[in-house]
Order: C-alpha cells, then sequence, then structure tokens
C-alpha cells in the first residue's frame, strides 16, 4: 500500500522553516550593510562624525535595526521630508528584493536535500 508521503512533506516542511531562518539572517544583515554604505555617501554634511554615526544593529531574532544617527531629524526635520534616508530605501530596493528572492531560492534548495 502506497502512503501518501505527508510525513516527508512535514520533514522538508520543517527543514525549509530553519534554512529560511538561516538564509533571511545572512540577507537581512547584507541588506542593512548596503542601506548603512549608501545612507553614508548620501548624508549631506561634511564632517566624519555624523557618517561615523549610521550603522545597523542586529536584534536578536535575526533582524537588523539601521540607525542613522541622532542628526537625521537634525538635518531632515521631524516630520519633512528624508533627503537621505528615503533616497537610500529607493536607491536599494531592487538589491534588496532580489537578494530576499534569493534567500528564498536558496533555503528552498537546502530543505529538499
Amino acid at each position: 500500500m502506497k502512503t501518501s508521503g505527508f510525513k516527508e512533506l512535514a520533514a522538508k516542511m520543517d527543514g525549509l522553516v530553519d534554512a529560511a531562518r538561516d538564509e533571511f539572517e545572512a540577507a537581512n544583515r547584507e541588506n542593512a550593510e548596503l542601506l548603512v554604505d549608501v545612507a553614508k555617501l548620501l548624508i549631506p554634511v561634511k564632517s566624519g562624525t555624523s557618517r561615523a554615526q549610521i550603522q545597523n544593529v542586529p536584534t536578536g531574532d535575526g533582524g537588523q535595526i539601521v540607525d542613522f544617527g541622532p542628526k537625521s531629524k537634525v538635518i531632515e526635520g521631524d516630520r519633512g521630508p528624508r533627503p537621505f534616508v528615503n533616497t537610500s530605501l529607493a536607491a536599494t530596493r531592487k538589491a534588496r528584493s532580489a537578494r530576499n528572492r534569493k534567500a528564498v531560492r536558496e533555503a528552498i534548495k537546502k530543505a529538499g536535500t
């Protein structure tokens, strides 16, 4: 009698969750580093201290928080346009999306083997 393969599918799905977590942690780190690099290039200040304060901070769950520094509100205004933040996000959108798609593909490959 042939089985439905539920156990095999469940095992692959468990493997997919673990593989996806690992792949997305790496992709999130690389995306945050890219965003920080572009923001450092686009910040409209002449001092290096403001650039040095732009950094990414890893969270406990594999995510990343990009800190644009304490002067970002002074430069950009409280609720006004965010010239280097929004521009950085827009400039890296395709690369970040592609990296996330690649992470999904790699997680599926790892879970399938």
